[in-house]
């Protein structure tokens, strides 16, 4: 890749066992690991290189060397360090990166992060991430958790369709994008158990007056035109004082999918999002902060991006590679509204952060049956209770989250023995889902609901947090970690209709708790080397349901009212390294994760029961690599990925040793970036090879969540540009250069996983075509 790799470009920093034993294993090792170690670095430094010094810690940074590969800022441990330091595999990439090769979606930036994938589910804003294959497809609550800065974005439970809707930030005055792999349970809590994806935003700056503007405009093929305007102004208000941002942005994408049927329509995904960003900072005194910030950010799609594909032969069946049969119109919106207050103080030998935020997460859906079922209901609505024959039928959803939160963190200074964090964090979700299965009558003309469901729930969760580092020798570390989490839950559930059943509903709460601990050990011999081990753990809450206790497959004796919380325990070790005097930068990682409890979902006529099911292990490689020489900067990661169940379920018809889904075995990025000097200008040309062995969307043989599959495949983008004296800066890019048309997701949700089993249409996603684009910022 042409990006720059946090782990890349600097480094620091069967049957599963019972995991108490583990745990005693990894601290066994670390300390057997010490004496080892001390003799290691006992001999003179070879490149007899001090640490620099770091704001505010010259006599820490003087007694304990530090690797100097690379000078990447990250939060990954909830202090700002170079991830040179992290003993962990992360990653960054920048958001001007990015924006010269045309992505502009979460899912475009996921795909340049070997390991990790963005499922899609319709479009921008609809599908779920998975890192280091983490996932049952299908997902009760999300595996990957989603933060802006320090505030985590979206629902946390299966009530907010969680694992279905995410936010997908588009690049407004965003800095860069941090991916943090494995689970991050103690510093982040739950829905963390695959990794994280933090966006970070550009800070105000009080020392001066500055913006930006800028366009992209781009054509893809079989769609039509694409464009998005932004721009961003800083503006002092006291002088190193007090400063405002302010960025705005409006981005059109064209409609590629077709609509054929009832409703027939060409460009039926058309996109257009919307969004604006304030930051207020003021700095009273120099060592008290505050920031408050705003956004809105509003995601509209005329449908989904899906088509119609047989589940047997996996080919299209409706017409095009991306055509869709419809009765009735499928718009999606997203929106957004957080806001957020950060207050930090400076004790000397501690830092306070206080950081209190709201948010609304608004998801509202349309989604068409197929004719198939239409018939079916046509025939038999009578026994129903239905009144009339239908011309569609569809379902129209709309989940609404309101979030709160509350952390209160003091960190210390770095120090010559300890260092050490600790926090406290509350979490509030009050959501409401609106569900209507619905249709339009043949004549006389109205409108049938033939099931409306209101449902309520709130999610209240706090913890206890903190992390302890002991610097044993200044070239050893020790660090320890724990979360301790409870959470109380409440679901109320009214539904009414011709196919619900008697009409009424129920009313359940429950309290659990959860404990996520976190150790690692860490070796830098020098200024290039870094080795370390790390266990870590995380989990997804338990929760509640409807009390349905049998399904349209068979009864379901594990089916009941709850469902227990799932947890996993990784053990990593890794290396980074700088090579031939810092030419070469390299990292690589392996991994273990042991997976328990797995809830998995078993499907009913018009419910989804939840359940507790088996095991699983995930065991995987990565690798990332730079080399720069001259005006070349050529770069490279990758990853193996062995995820499979260790029990399968009978109910479900999975098997032992049954992949999991999302979970492709080999994943790498390839990338060149030659610079060089046009009519005296900064100038460069770069290529980008994404690959991907073949994934699975589902369980291979579930009964109820039927499986397709997903090919490999090999994607190449290329791009050039140039930066004028000015700062101005002009990029052309060819994304998918090749026009490969592969599928690569599919809608994963009860009705259609349903219809696709009795021999309806699957709905699948395929890879954008070839575009061709310039983007244009001018900084001012």
């Amino acid at each position: 890749m042409q990006f720059h790799s946090g782990s890349a470009s600097g480094g620091a920093g069967g049957r599963p066992l019972a995991g108490g034993n583990r745990w005693r294993r990894m601290i066994g090792m670390s300390l057997l690991c010490i004496p080892a170690l001390v003799l290691a670095q006992s001999s003179p430094d070879s490149t007899g290189a001090a640490a620099a010094p770091t704001a505010g810690n010259s006599q820490a940074s003087k007694a304990k060397p530090s690797t100097t590969l690379g000078e990447i800022i990250v939060t990954a441990n909830r202090r700002r360090e170079p991830s040179r330091e992290v003993p962990m595999h992360v990653d960054t990439v920048q958001a001007a990166d990015l924006q010269k090769l045309g992505a502009s979606t979460l899912s475009d930036y996921a795909s340049y992060q070997p390991g990790v994938f963005f499922a899609s589910s319709g479009g921008p804003g609809e599908g779920e991430l998975i890192m280091r294959g983490v996932s049952t497809g299908n997902q009760t609550s999300p595996t990957v958790s989603v933060y802006l800065d320090d505030v985590p974005v979206g629902g946390s439970t299966v009530y907010a369709s969680a694992a279905t809707f995410v936010f997908d930030a588009a690049l407004m005055d965003l800095d860069h994008i941090e991916f943090l792999y494995g689970p991050q349970g103690t510093l982040y809590g739950a829905g963390s158990m695959g990794g994280l994806v933090k966006y970070v935003t550009n800070k105000p700056d009080a020392s001066g007056f500055s913006g930006s503007a800028g366009f992209d405009i781009s054509h893809t093929q079989q769609a039509g035109m694409n464009y998005t305007e932004r721009a961003t102004l800083n503006i002092p208000l006291v002088l190193d004082k007090a400063a405002l941002r302010v960025s705005v942005m409006d981005q059109h994408s064209a409609g590629l999918y077709r609509a054929v049927g009832e409703t027939p329509s060409n460009g039926d995904n058309r996109t257009h999002t919307q969004g604006v960003r304030a930051q207020l900072e003021v700095d009273p005194i120099d060592k008290l902060t505050f920031n408050l910030s705003a956004m809105v950010q509003r995601i509209a799609a005329d449908g989904l991006s899906m088509a119609d594909y047989s589940l047997a032969t996996g080919q299209p069946v409706s017409g095009g590679p991306y055509d869709r049969e419809l009765n009735h119109r499928e718009p999606f919106t997203q929106t957004l509204q957080l806001y957020s207050f950060h207050a930090g103080y400076d004790f000397g030998w501690a830092n306070l952060d206080w950081i209190s935020s709201y948010q609304n997460f608004v998801n509202h859906s349309v989604q068409d049956y197929p004719d198939g079922f239409l018939a079916l209901y046509n025939q038999i609505y009578p026994s129903l209770g239905g009144d009339s024959a239908l011309s569609s039928l569809y379902v129209d959803s709309q989940y609404d989250v309101h979030k709160a939160s509350q952390e209160i963190r003091l960190t210390s200074r770095k120090g010559d023995h300890f260092d050490w964090l600790a926090g406290l964090w509350f979490n509030r979700e009050d959501e409401w889902e609106q569900y209507a299965l619905q249709g339009a009558n043949l004549p006389p003309p109205g409108r049938s609901i033939l099931l409306q469901q209101l449902v309520s729930s709130r999610f209240e969760e706090y913890a206890g947090y903190g992390d302890v580092t002991w610097h044993i020798t200044p070239t050893i570390d020790l660090a320890a970690g724990v979360r301790a989490s409870g959470n109380s839950q409440q679901l109320s559930n009214f539904e009414d209709g011709s196919v619900a059943g008697s009409p009424g509903g129920f009313r359940e709460s429950m309290i659990s708790d959860d404990i996520t601990k976190m150790l690692t050990a860490s070796y830098r011999p020098d200024t290039t080397h870094s080795y370390y081990m790390r266990a870590s753990t995380g989990y997804r809450p338990g929760g509640l349901q409807a009390p349905v206790q049998s399904t349209i497959f068979g009864s379901n004796p594990n089916a009941g009212d709850t469902f227990g919380s799932d947890t996993l325990q990784s053990y990593e070790l890794g290396y980074k390294g700088s090579h031939l005097d810092g030419h070469l930068n390299v990292g690589i990682d392996a991994y273990d994760i042991e997976w328990h409890n797995m809830q998995l979902i078993t499907y009913t006529v018009g419910n989804a029961i939840i359940e507790n099911a088996g095991d699983s292990r995930i065991d995987g490689l990565e690798l990332q690599a730079t080399y720069s020489t001259g005006p070349w900067l050529l770069s490279g990661s990758g990853a193996y990925t062995d995820a499979r169940t260790l029990q399968g379920n009978s109910q479900q018809g999975i098997e032992d040793g049954a992949r999991l889904p999302y979970s492709a075995k080999e994943t790498a990025t390839l990338a060149a970036k030659y610079n060089f000097r046009l009519a005296g200008e900064a100038a460069y040309a770069g290529a980008n090879l994404r690959l991907s062995s073949q994934r699975n969307a589902g369980f291979e043989g579930d009964a109820s969540d039927p499986n397709f599959n997903l090919p490999g495949f090999a994607m190449l983008d290329l791009n050039t540009g140039m930066t004028l004296r000015s700062g101005v800066s002009v990029d052309l890019y060819l994304r998918n250069a090749l026009d490969r048309r592969v599928a690569i997701g599919t809608l994963n949700s009860e009705s259609v996983s349903f219809l696709a089993s009795v021999g309806g249409p699957m709905l699948v996603q395929l890879s954008t075509p070839r575009t061709l684009g310039v983007s244009v910022n001018v900084p001012f």
